[in-house]
C-alpha cells in the first residue's frame, strides 16, 4: 500500500539548516502502514526493482528515480546535491513519484530509515537538532535517550517512542555540509541499527571520489 500523494512532502532539505521535521511525513506515512498491516513487502508492491544489471559499483552515484527499488551495494545520489551514500547490505533504497527524499527499508523486519540533507550546518546546530524530541503522525513520537557518541565526523544519538526505538546519525562534512540518517522500528528489530548506520554514514561522499569528504 503506498501512501497518499497528498501527504507528500515537497520540500527539500539543503538549502536550510534546520532539521525540518514537518518533512517526514511521506517515511512516516510508510511506516505507520506496516506497524499496522504487518505486511512489509505491501510497501514494494508496483515498484520496479532494479535488476542486476543496475547494481553499480559503488564509485559510480545513480540519480534516484521515483519507482524504482535499489538493492544493497548501489551507491545512490542524496536529491539535490553531489553528495552520495551506499544502500546498506539486507536494505533498500525507493523514491515514490511526489517526495524529493527516499527512504530505507529492512529487506527483514521492519526497519524504516530516511535522511535530512544539511547545509551550513555548525557542529552545534546538529547538536541542537539531535537533542530535540520528535513529534510525527499518528501520534509517534521519540525522545531522545541517553547521551550523543560524537567522533571528529559524525554524532549518534538514540530515542526512545511508543514501542518503537529510533537511532539517528549525523554525517559532517565540509563547508557545513552534512545528512542526518534516521532509523526506526520495534525493539526486537533495532539490534543491528547501529551497525546500519555506520556503514550509511561511512559510505557517504560529499565530493566526487572523496569518500566521507
Amino acid at each position: 500500500m503506498l501512501p497518499p500523494k497528498a501527504l507528500v512532502c515537497r520540500e527539500t532539505f539543503i538549502e536550510r539548516p534546520a532539521f525540518r521535521l514537518s518533512c517526514v511525513v511521506l517515511p512516516v506515512v510508510v511506516f505507520c502502514v506496516l506497524v499496522t498491516s504487518m505486511r512489509v513487502t505491501s510497501v514494494w508492491a508496483g515498484l520496479k526493482p532494479a535488476s542486476a544489471p543496475d547494481i553499480q559499483p559503488e564509485d559510480r552515484a545513480l540519480d534516484i528515480e521515483s519507482g524504482v527499488t535499489y538493492g544493497a551495494g548501489t551507491r545512490l545520489k542524496i536529491p539535490g546535491t553531489d553528495w552520495s551514500f551506499i544502500v546498506p547490505v539486507l536494505w533498500r533504497s525507493s523514491r515514490q513519484e511526489d517526495s524529493d527524499m527516499p527512504f530505507l527499508m529492512a529487506e527483514e523486519g521492519k526497519g524504516l530509515g530516511m535522511m535530512f540533507p544539511l547545509a551550513d550546518a555548525t557542529r552545534e546546530v546538529v547538536h541542537d537538532h539531535l537533542s530535540q524530541p520528535l513529534s510525527l503522525l499518528h501520534g509517534l513520537s521519540f525522545i531522545p535517550a541517553g547521551a550523543e557518541v560524537e567522533t571528529e565526523t559524525s554524532i549518534a544519538r538514540s530515542y526512545q517512542g511508543d514501542g518503537m526505538i529510533g537511532r539517528a546519525l549525523a554525517k559532517l562534512g565540509p563547508g557545513g555540509a552534512g545528512v542526518i540518517y534516521f532509523i526506526m522500528g520495534p525493539p526486537e528489530g533495532t539490534h543491528g541499527f547501529e551497525s546500519v548506520l555506520e556503514r550509511l554514514g561511512q559510505s557517504t561522499r560529499f565530493t566526487e571520489g572523496n569518500p566521507s569528504q
